[in-house]
């Protein structure tokens, strides 16, 4: 054969190889599918406005930054979709019901299960909670995973939203009502949805039926006006 004919046999061999090797590439996920529980039954919630923020480093420095910020509300199984943006950063996510408070995670990941601190042995731990958030059980399920994302993955860490049910006093909650907004403070424009205005016009209307001092119902007011203006683009 001669050389030009091999050599060009060759080249059309590796461009089909390479499409292949794309075409086998399992496809990048684009929707975080989640599902808000509560935290100590178990059960679905629904109405549940999720607020997820997208937040990234800051090249040449230890700061971060926020670059988009989506919202979405639980449907009557507890089921809510956010987008995933690698671009944007990883989603962190949370919410807001007005019978409930911030969760924590029920089913987490935990390596080194045997003792010896190998980090390929990955168990998922069912975490139980006090009242003040103290955890007081823990069931550990019986599956071992080769790495901690195997096991992540399988508890579904950073795609459920736990909340526990509120049971305290007028001012604690009007605490958890000035914690939400100020957590999830974020100037980044919305693509797919209205961003932060439902999550804030919720927490303000709360805020307004239970008499919240008029400086923090003015701070609130503040951080929805800036919430519409970055809107307006969209609009």
């Amino acid at each position: 054969m001669p050389r030009w004919v091999y050599a060009a046999v060759l080249g059309t061999w590796a461009l089909a190889m390479g499409a292949c090797s794309k075409n086998d590439a399992p496809p990048q996920e684009t929707v975080n599918r989640g599902q808000v529980f509560d935290q100590d039954s178990g059960q679905p919630i629904a109405g549940v406005i999720v607020v997820g923020v997208y937040r990234g480093s800051i090249r040449g420095s230890g700061a971060t930054s926020c670059n988009r910020v989506e919202s979405a509300v639980s449907d009557k199984d507890g089921w809510f979709e956010l987008p995933l943006d690698p671009e944007a950063g990883p989603l962190a996510m949370e919410g807001y019901h007005r019978d409930y408070r911030h969760g924590w995670p029920v089913r987490v990941a935990v390596c080194g299960v045997k003792g010896d601190g190998n980090p390929h042995e990955c168990q998922i731990w069912q975490e139980r909670r006090d009242r003040n958030d103290k955890v007081i059980s823990v069931v550990k399920e019986p599956a071992i995973y080769d790495s901690e994302a195997a096991a992540a993955k399988a508890a579904r860490e950073n795609t459920d939203l736990y909340l526990k049910r509120f049971d305290g006093t007028r001012e604690e909650r009007l605490q958890e009502l000035w914690r939400l907004p100020a957590a999830n403070s974020c100037l980044a424009p919305a693509k797919t949805s209205q961003g932060l205005l439902p999550f804030l016009e919720a927490i303000l209307q709360e805020q307004i039926e239970l008499g919240d001092y008029p400086q923090k119902i003015r701070v609130t007011n503040e951080r929805l006006e800036t919430v519409r203006k970055v809107l307006q683009p969209r609009n």
